[in-house]
C-alpha cells in the first residue's frame, strides 16, 4: 500500500490494518460477519500455528483441505501456486497468455475468500504443458523460483509445508512435479542463513518449518494412497457455518470458471492422506511436536486465559459486549515482545474489535478511474451499527487529512464528499508483474517486497482513526469505485489510476500475403478533457506508412480517429507502433485492456501500442469460411487478416442451404466439448462436405470435465491425450505427396520454424484407414506419433481434424501456421 505515514512515531503508536484491509483488496462488497462467524475468529485467536500448501497452478490445491484448516483447525492457512495459469486453456472466452493469467489469478482470489487461506504466487511464467520437472526449472530459472519459494517460507513461517504432487512422473505435468522438488528444496534452504542472504535485509529471518509432507491422492487413474499413510477426516461438518468442509471447498474450486471446474457440494466423511518427505513423520496430528497454544510466545500463558474468558462470556445476540474486554486484550498483546504470532494476534483482535463494533467505513468514488493530471470525487461513508463508544477523530487520504473528533451517534449514516486531485505523474495501476516485459520463462519484478503477492496494493487507500473505548485504532480502506446496476444492485470495482490518453489499433498483427496495403484505424480515448492531440504512426523496415494524420482532434466523447495505409515494400517482418505529443510534451501511449466477467473484478492492464506486421508468402484459395465459435480463440482474425470473408456460426446456421455458401467450415477449439448441438447437427455437417464443401475440426479435450460424442468426422476416430509440447520437436513429412501439403502452398519442415509453446495437443489416435496422417512428431524420449492431423476425403469433400495449435500460432503471426491452414481451406474437390 502507499505509505500514508511516515512518522516513526505515528508508526510506533499505531499498527496497520493488514488483515482486515487485505479482506477489501479485490473490489468486492466488504464482508459482513455473523455472531457464529466472530466467535469462530475468537476461538482462533488461541491457536498459533499455520500451514503452506504448494502446488504449480490455480486449480491444483486441495480446496477441502484448505478449508479444514483454515476454519475448522484454524491455521493460518496459505496457498502458494508457482504460476499464474497463463499457459492453459479458456473455457469462458478467448484470453490467453498473461491475459489468462489474470483471469486465473482473481479466480484463486475468489476461492480464497471462500475457504479462509492466503493466497501467493512465485514469478514463475505457466508456459504450458510440459513432461519433466528439468524443463520447468530451466525454462523459470531454478535459482530464481527457489528464491521465491524461501522468500514466501521466510515471511509466512509455516509449521508444516504440504506439497500436492510428488516429485517424480506420478505427478502428470512437468510444472507439478517441479513445484514439488522445489519446495521439498526450500524447506531446507528456507532455514540455512547461508541461501539467499539478500533477503535478509528486508526484514525476514531464516526459517526451519517441522516437517514437510505430500499431500497423497487418487485421482485421474493413479492411486498414490497407501495404508501406511498419516489420515485426516476433512469432511466434518460445521455448526456454526451450517456446512461441511466438502461444501465449502465444492464452493471455492467452482470459482476456477476459466477452466469448467464446477462442482458438486460434496458432504460425508472424507480422508486425506499425506507421506512426510523432510522432517518427523507425524503420528498423531500433523503439528506433532509443534507448539500452537500462547505457550509459544514469552509471557502468552495470561494471554489465553483473556481469551478463554472472553469466549466464556461471549453473547451471541450482543457480541459488542465483548469489545471492553477486546481492547484489554489488545493492550495486553502489544505490551509482549514484538515477533510473528505477537502481531498477527495483535492485527485479529483488532479485526474482532471492529467486526464486534458493527463499524462499517468505507472510501469510494463515483467513477472507475483516477485519470492522471485530473480531479477525482471521493465520499467518506462510517455507520455504527451497535452500541460502543467510539469517536471518529480523522480520515487521510495522501496529503488530505481531516480531523473531525465526532461521536458517532449509534446506527446513524455520517458522510462527507472531497475532491482530490492526480498527479499528472502518478504510477499507472499497472499488474506488478507486467510493469516491465515477461522474460523467456518468469516475470520480471525486482522490488522484493512485491514477490509472492497475488496483486497490487490498492490506488489509494484511506485511513480512518477511531477511538475505540479509549484507544486510538487505525481502519485502513481501499478506495473503490461503487455504484448501482439496476440488474445486479450495489456494485464494488477496483478504483484505478489510468492515463488521460490511450489507444487501440484496429489488429494486433496485420498480415500481407498477396496484398500490397492495408488500411489501419487508430482509436485514440481521452478521459479527461482535451481539444486535440499530436499523433503519428510508424513502422520499422520493409513498410511505409501514407494518409499519417498528424493534428487529431477530440470529439466530445473523448474520442478520436486516425486513419492511414500501410505500404509493404519488400518481404519483412516489422512493428507498427505511435508516439504523441500534447503542448509539445511527449506522450507514451499505450494500449488499455480491459476483461469483464461477473464472477471476478474487472481487470485493467497495459500494453505497448504496437502491432505486427508480417509478409507472408501464401497463396489463398477459397473465399468465404463459416466459423463455429467453441471455447473461444483468435483464429476468425486471423482467417480475416489473410482475406478470407468470415461468418460466425451458430445453431440455426446449420443447414443445409447455409451451408452451401461456404468454401470451408471451421470449428473453434473445443467446440464439440462446449455444444451439444453439434452431436444434433452431425448429419448436415456430413452432408456438407459429401457435395464437396471442406471441415477442419480444430482441437477438443476428452477428459473429466466433459465429453465429445462419439462421432465427429464421417469416419471413426478417437481423440487421445497425446500433445507434443515442445515448439521446436523435430516434424517429419511422411506423405510428401499429400495434397494439403502441396496445395497452393508447398508445405516443407521449414514451415514448422518459429512455433511458439507448443505443437500438438489432443491427438487423434485409432483412426479408420480412410484417414491419412501426412505428419509423424513427438517429444524427447517418446514414441513418435501421427495423429496432430488426419485428412479423410469424402463425397466431393474433405474432413481434417487437428491437433495443431492454430489458435496460438496464427495470432503469433508464425508463417507457416499460415500456409498450412490455407493449404486445409483450399483443398480442391474430390472427382
Amino acid at each position: 500500500m502507499k505509505k500514508l505515514f511516515k512518522s516513526p512515531a505515528f508508526k510506533l503508536l499505531h499498527f496497520t490494518f493488514y488483515i482486515f484491509c487485505f479482506t477489501f483488496l479485490n473490489a468486492q462488497p466488504p464482508p459482513s460477519y455473523s455472531s457464529s462467524e466472530i466467535y469462530l475468529q475468537l476461538n482462533k485467536l488461541n491457536v498459533l500455528g499455520s500451514v503452506l500448501y504448494i502446488a504449480a497452478h490455480p486449480d491444483d490445491e486441495n480446496t477441502r483441505l484448505l478449508a479444514y484448516f483454515s476454519k475448522e483447525k484454524q491455521y493460518r492457512t496459505g496457498y502458494l501456486s508457482l504460476t499464474r495459469g497463463d499457459g492453459g486453456q479458456n473455457l469462458i472466452g478467448d484470453e490467453q497468455g498473461i491475459e489468462l493469467g489474470l483471469i486465473r489469478t482473481q479466480e484463486l482470489l475468489s476461492a480464497r475468500r471462500i475457504d479462509g487461506a492466503e493466497q501467493f504466487f512465485s514469478r514463475a511464467y505457466d508456459f504450458g504443458y510440459c513432461k519433466t520437472a528439468q524443463e520447468a526449472m530451466d525454462t523459470w530459472g531454478h535459482d530464481k523460483i527457489l528464491s521465491d519459494v524461501v522468500w514466501v517460507i521466510r515471511k509466512f513461517q509455516p509449521d508444516v509445508i504440504i506439497t500436492r504432487f510428488p516429485g517424480d512422473e506420478r505427478a502428470g505435468h512437468g510444472h507439478h512435479a517441479a513445484s514439488s522438488l522445489l519446495a521439498n528444496e526450500a524447506f531446507t534452504a528456507a532455514a540455512d542463513v547461508k541461501k539467499f542472504p539478500e533477503q535478509f535485509q528486508y526484514g525476514v529471518e531464516p526459517w526451519q518449518a517441522k516437517r514437510i509432507v505430500w499431500n497423497t491422492f487418487n485421482f485421474g487413474g493413479n492411486n498414490t494412497i497407501d495404508s501406511t499413510q498419516f489420515k485426516l477426516d476433512v469432511g466434518v461438518y460445521n455448526n456454526l457455518l451450517g456446512k461441511s468442509y466438502g461444501e465449502i471447498a465444492s464452493e471455492s474450486r467452482s470459482q476456477h470458471k476459466s477452466q469448467g471446474f464446477g462442482v458438486p457440494r460434496q458432504r460425508g466423511q472424507t480422508f486425506e492422506f499425506f507421506s512426510a518427505t523432510g522432517g518427523d513423520a507425524p503420528k498423531n496430528d500433523l503439528m506433532d511436536g509443534v507448539i500452537i497454544s500462547w505457550q509459544r510466545v514469552k509471557g502468552g500463558d495470561a494471554i489465553q486465559q483473556q481469551v478463554n474468558n472472553i469466549l466464556s462470556q461471549y453473547n451471541f445476540s450482543h457480541p459488542e459486549n465483548s469489545v471492553k474486554a477486546l481492547v484489554q486484550l489488545y493492550h495486553s498483546i502489544k505490551a509482549l515482545p514484538d515477533g510473528y504470532w505477537r502481531n498477527k494476534k495483535l492485527n485479529e483482535v483488532k479485526q474482532l474489535i471492529i467486526e464486534c463494533s458493527g463499524l462499517f467505513a468505507e472510501a469510494t468514488a463515483g467513477n472507475e478511474y483516477a485519470v492522471q493530471g485530473d480531479s477525482l470525487k471521493l465520499q467518506f461513508f462510517v455507520n455504527k451499527r451497535n452500541d460502543v463508544n467510539i469517536v471518529w477523530k480523522k480520515v487521510q487520504l495522501n496529503s488530505f487529512d481531516s480531523s473531525l473528533n465526532k461521536n458517532l451517534p449509534y446506527n446513524q449514516n455520517t458522510n462527507f464528499t472531497k475532491t482530490m486531485y492526480v498527479s499528472a505523474d502518478e504510477k499507472i495501476s499497472q499488474p506488478y508483474w507486467l510493469e516491465k516485459p515477461l522474460l523467456s520463462g518468469s516475470f520480471d519484478v525486482s522490488n522484493q517486497q512485491m514477490i509472492g503477492k497475488p496483486e497490487n496494493d490498492a490506488a489509494y487507500t484511506a485511513a480512518f482513526t477511531f477511538n475505540i473505548e479509549g484507544t486510538d485504532f487505525i481502519v485502513e480502506r481501499p478506495v473503490q469505485y461503487k455504484y448501482t446496476d439496476p440488474v445486479k444492485g450495489e456494485v464494488y470495482q477496483p478504483l484505478r489510476i489510468v492515463p488521460a490518453v490511450t489507444g487501440k489499433l484496429d489488429e494486433p498483427l496485420y498480415v500481407f500475403t498477396n496484398d500490397k496495403t492495408k488500411n489501419v484505424q487508430l482509436q485514440l480515448h481521452s478521459k479527461k478533457k482535451m481539444d486535440s492531440l499530436n499523433v503519428q504512426l510508424q513502422t520499422s523496415n520493409g513498410f511505409k506508412i501514407t494518409n499519417n494524420e498528424l493534428n487529431t482532434a477530440i470529439n466530445a466523447n473523448g474520442e478520436a480517429t486516425l486513419n492511414a495505409t500501410i505500404v509493404n515494400i519488400q518481404p519483412a517482418a516489422a512493428v507498427l507502433s505511435a508516439k504523441g505529443k500534447q503542448h509539445n510534451a511527449e506522450l507514451n501511449l499505450l494500449e488499455e485492456r480491459k476483461i469483464q466477467y461477473d464472477h471476478i473484478p474487472n481487470i485493467l492492464y497495459y500494453k505497448p501500442l504496437t502491432a505486427k506486421l508480417e509478409k507472408i508468402d501464401a497463396v489463398v484459395k477459397g473465399k468465404n469460411i463459416g466459423y463455429i465459435v467453441g471455447a473461444g480463440d483468435k483464429v476468425p482474425q486471423a482467417l480475416q487478416q489473410m482475406g478470407y470473408t468470415v461468418s460466425l456460426l451458430q445453431l440455426q446456421d446449420i443447414s443445409d442451404e447455409k451451408l452451401k455458401q461456404f468454401d470451408a467450415v471451421v470449428t473453434g477449439i473445443r467446440a464439440y466439448n462446449v455444444h451439444d448441438w453439434l452431436n444434433e447437427k452431425h448429419d448436415v455437417l456430413m452432408r456438407y462436405v459429401e457435395n464437396g464443401g471442406n471441415m477442419i475440426v480444430q482441437y477438443n479435450t476428452i477428459n473429466f470435465i466433459s465429453n465429445i460424442p462419439a462421432q465427429i468426422g464421417p469416419y471413426n476416430f478417437s481423440i487421445s491425450r497425446t500433445r507434443v509440447t515442445d515448439e521446436k520437436a523435430e516434424v517429419k513429412i511422411l506423405l510428401p505427396n499429400e495434397l494439403a501439403l502441396n496445395y497452393p502452398n508447398k508445405i516443407t519442415v521449414k514451415d514448422f520454424e518459429g512455433w511458439v509453446q507448443e505443437r500438438s495437443i489432443y491427438q487423434a489416435e485409432q483412426f479408420d484407414n480412410h484417414f491419412t496422417a501426412p505428419l509423424a512428431m513427438h517429444d524427447a524420449n517418446e514414441a513418435e506419433s501421427k495423429g496432430s492431423l488426419i485428412i479423410a476425403k469424402y463425397g466431393k469433400g474433405n474432413f481434417v481434424y487437428t491437433g495443431l495449435v492454430f489458435f496460438r500460432e496464427l495470432p503469433a503471426g508464425v508463417a507457416g501456421a499460415y500456409r498450412l491452414m490455407a493449404n486445409l481451406i483450399g483443398l480442391p474437390q474430390n472427382k
